[in-house]
Order: C-alpha cells, then sequence, then structure tokens
C-alpha cells in the first residue's frame, strides 16, 4: 500500500516538475524573443550645409534648386524632424523652406556655363529611433543612414508665386553616411550629379549623439515575426537598470547582484553619452583652432573624470529606488550637456570658411590615400 502511493506521489511529482519545467523554458523563449524588452529611445542631430552650386555643364538654362532627404534602413523604427536653423545670405530667386519630410535649398537661376552660386544654405535633421539597451552602439552604427540630394529644375519663369509648383525632379545623388554614436560624423564633400547635368554641390555633414532615455513617442515599427509580441508592451527605465524582473516582479536573484547590473548599465549609458560629448568637443576646440576671428571661448570638460564622478556617486546607493532615481537625474544632465554643446558648435561653425577649407582638404587628403 504505501509504496504505491509512493509511486503515485512521485509520478504527479514528476508531471508537476515537467509543467514548471516548460513554463520556465516558455519563459525564458519569450524574453528572448521579445524585441521591447529593454529600449532606450535616440537621439541623433545633423546639420547639413550647402555651400556653392557649381554649374559645369549643365543641359538646361533655368531655375535650380535641392531637396534633402535624410533616410534610414525601413528596419529601424525612427521618425525623422526637418528644420531650418537660420536664414543665411541672400534669398536668391526663393527662400529655403521645409516641404514635409524633406528640406528645399535656396532657389536660384542658371544662365552660364562654368557658372558658380552661393547657397550658403543649413539644414538640421533630429532622428528619434527606438535601440536595443544592451546593444547602443551596434544599434546605431546599423542604422544604414543615407542622405538623398534630389536636383529640381524648372524652365519657366512663373513668379515667385507659382515657381515652386514648376519644379520637377531631374536627378539625385544619395549619400551614405557611416555614423559613429562615440565620434559623430564630420565629413565635406563635393557632390557630383550625373553626367547629363553636369553639376557640383559642395556639402558638408555633421552630426552627434544628443539623448538617450526611456521611449517617449511612438514610432512604425517593422512587420514583426511570429516569435514576437504583437504590439509594444511596457518599458521603463527599471527594465533596463534591472531586466525583466522589473517588468515581472521577480527579486528572486540577490540584491548585490541586481544592483552590481544596474551599475554596470548605468556606467556603459553614460560612456556612450561621454564619448559623444568628448569628440564633439575635439571637433569644436580642433575647429576653433582654425577660426581666428572667433572670439567663442569654449569650456574644455574633462569627459573621463566626469564618468569617475558619477559612478563614485551612484555606488553610494543600495536602495533600487533611490539607484534609478539617481541614475535618471545623471543621465538627463549629460543630454542636456550634449544637447548644448551641439547648439554651441552649430551656432559658431556652421558655414565657417576657414572650417570648410580644413574639411575639403581633409577631403583630399582621403581621397589620395584611398
Amino acid at each position: 500500500m504505501n509504496l504505491e502511493m509512493d509511486i503515485e506521489f512521485y509520478f504527479e511529482f514528476g508531471i508537476y516538475y515537467k509543467k514548471m519545467l516548460c513554463f520556465r523554458v516558455i519563459k525564458q523563449l519569450y524574453l528572448l524573443f521579445s524585441d521591447d524588452m529593454s529600449e532606450l529611445q535616440a537621439i541623433l542631430e545633423f546639420l547639413v550645409e550647402f555651400h556653392k552650386f557649381y554649374n559645369v555643364d549643365l543641359f538646361q538654362r533655368g531655375y535650380y534648386q535641392i531637396r534633402t532627404t535624410l533616410k534610414t534602413s525601413a528596419r529601424v523604427p525612427a521618425k525623422i524632424e526637418v528644420t531650418l536653423p537660420k536664414a543665411t545670405g541672400e534669398t536668391l530667386v526663393l527662400p529655403s523652406c521645409v516641404n514635409g519630410g524633406s528640406a528645399i535649398s535656396k532657389t536660384f537661376q542658371i544662365l552660364y556655363r562654368n557658372e558658380d552660386v552661393t547657397i550658403n544654405d543649413l539644414i538640421s535633421f533630429r532622428l528619434h529611433t527606438i535601440i536595443d539597451s544592451s546593444k547602443i552602439e551596434e544599434c546605431l552604427e546599423k542604422l544604414e543612414l543615407q542622405l538623398v540630394l534630389e536636383l529640381w529644375f524648372s524652365e519657366e519663369d512663373a513668379g515667385p508665386g507659382s515657381l515652386q509648383d514648376k519644379m520637377e525632379s531631374v536627378t539625385s545623388r544619395t549619400l551614405s553616411l557611416h555614423f559613429s554614436p562615440t565620434k559623430g560624423i564630420h565629413h565635406h564633400v563635393p557632390v557630383l550629379f550625373d553626367y547629363f547635368h553636369l553639376c557640383a554641390l559642395d556639402t558638408t555633414v555633421h552630426g552627434t549623439l544628443i539623448g538617450l532615455h526611456q521611449p517617449a513617442i511612438t514610432l512604425p515599427r517593422p512587420p514583426k515575426s511570429a516569435w514576437t509580441k504583437n504590439g509594444p508592451g511596457e518599458n521603463s527605465i527599471e527594465m533596463v537598470y534591472f531586466g525583466s524582473a522589473a517588468q515581472y516582479g521577480d527579486y528572486s536573484r540577490n540584491d548585490t547582484v541586481r544592483l552590481h547590473t544596474a551599475f554596470n548599465v548605468h556606467r556603459k549609458l553614460c560612456t556612450v553619452l561621454l564619448s559623444a560629448y568628448e569628440s564633439l568637443q575635439a571637433t569644436f576646440e580642433l575647429y576653433l583652432k582654425t577660426m581666428r576671428n572667433s572670439i567663442f571661448k569654449l569650456e574644455h570638460m574633462n569627459c573621463h573624470r566626469r564618468l569617475e564622478i558619477i559612478m563614485d556617486s551612484i555606488q553610494c546607493f543600495d536602495n533600487e529606488e533611490d539607484l534609478i532615481n539617481k541614475a535618471t537625474t545623471d543621465v538627463t544632465q549629460l543630454c542636456a550637456e550634449n544637447v548644448n554643446l551641439w547648439f554651441q558648435f552649430v551656432e559658431v561653425v556652421a558655414l565657417d570658411r576657414s572650417v570648410l577649407h580644413l574639411l575639403t582638404q581633409e577631403h583630399h587628403t582621403s581621397r589620395v590615400q584611398h
């Protein structure tokens, strides 16, 4: 009798154990394939400068303009805002403007072969994208950013009121932007259009990472597979720092281990933001040395020392709620500093001839070496 009861007990225990094991496997698969479990919203800023337009041998005389669009891979959830930071130079035929997701340069008239026109346009693109918090640099390096430049033309002099409606696209060029979140991008290139529209446009692109924070906007996402969830789930800064336990209330893990994990996450976030700042700061300082007429004084920040101070202060916390509050304050402050440095950079450096000369030399040297 006891033997039969023991057999029945172990049989029921075996079924229970298998069910629990199956549940744990399903939970792990869910966590593995759920792509929005621990996400961050990254914000990138790009400044596009158009300096001069060169007519080498355009087929038609008339009115021209350049329309510019920033694009990412279709697989990347992204929102792109385009603005014109400030009015620059004379209006020419029509002033620059924004139309939907594209920026339209000043409209200018071309009459003669080997003619050049000074455009001096500034275009700002702000890109919001959702990234995996554990693969920040990898995600941002795989955005497949492209800057599309379209040449538009109209032969008719329809007057300022209707000339814009008469413009037609005649050719385009696409520039691939190799962006690094820790180094940014600072590049100059003379964009040569096709041989049927033989002309060139002096183009400079600057870009940097200005922010990382909890997703605050809804972005269009690519279709999900059968393994992933059908819609965005809950996401919080706690999940970024403490993982899935923050979502499911699983606090069985050792508190010391959880805090150590959070410290490492915080170091990573701050390192990326400070690296972006340090790189932009170094570029800014280099440009200022070439700008002999500039009176701007940039206050230098020791980013390595700043990281040490941040990590020393946060390791004093042994309470998760206090740690999250301190971490949020740190990251918010670093983002604000990145934004401030970027705005100073744009205000001082944009369209400066000394900087343009330096970047032109760098482009020429790079071409010769390769």
